[in-house]
Formats: structure tokens, sequence, C-alpha cells
């Protein structure tokens, strides 16, 4: 976890000002901690993505938010594909020919 300090050093672009409104709109998640905000790897992750939206392609505000629902939809969706990939890989392979086989009729 990393506090309020070393998230600014750590995201180009990133103001105090900023991380406490995206905090504030729910752009970003914070953990209370014993020193204020705390953030995870995936949380400054997604503060650099955020700034180099608005800072390098130039997206505006009113659009983030359905832009970030977008993204991790997709993240979501990537998380169940994997998930269901190793359900797949884990079953025999006589199961795993007939899925395929049904795949390739679909």
């Amino acid at each position: 976890m990393y506090n309020e300090r070393d998230v600014l050093k750590r995201v180009r672009g990133l103001s105090q000002t900023r991380l406490q409104m995206w905090v504030r709109e729910g752009w970003v998640s914070a953990v209370a901690g014993e020193q204020g905000m705390a953030f995870a790897d995936i949380d400054v992750a997604r503060l650099q993505l955020i700034c180099t939206l608005q800072d390098e392609m130039e997206v505006d505000a009113d659009l983030l938010p359905t832009l970030l629902s977008l993204l991790d939809q997709v993240y979501g969706l990537r998380r169940d594909l994997r998930r269901m990939t190793r359900a797949v890989a884990a079953q025999p392979e006589e199961v795993r020919n007939r899925i395929l086989r049904t795949l390739e009729t679909l």
C-alpha cells in the first residue's frame, strides 16, 4: 500500500487536488490508513491511466466516468474469460474436445 505522498511522487502529472477529487468522484479507491489515504498497486495504475487519458490523450473530464466504466467492464470480462479458460483446461481431454467442437458450430 502507498500513502498519498508516495502516490503523488509515483504518478506523473498527479496533484493533491486531482487525487482528492478523483477519490471523491469514485474514479479510484482509497482505504483509510493510519497516515491518511492508502492506495494499492491497482489504484496507482488507475491514477496513471487517468492522468494519461486527461493530459496526453486530452479526454474530457465529463467523458471519464463512462470511459472508466467501460474499461472496468472490459477488464472484468477478461478476468472472467481467463477463469473460464482455466476451468476448461482442467477438464478431461474428451470434455475439452467436445467444448471445442461446440464452439466451432456457434
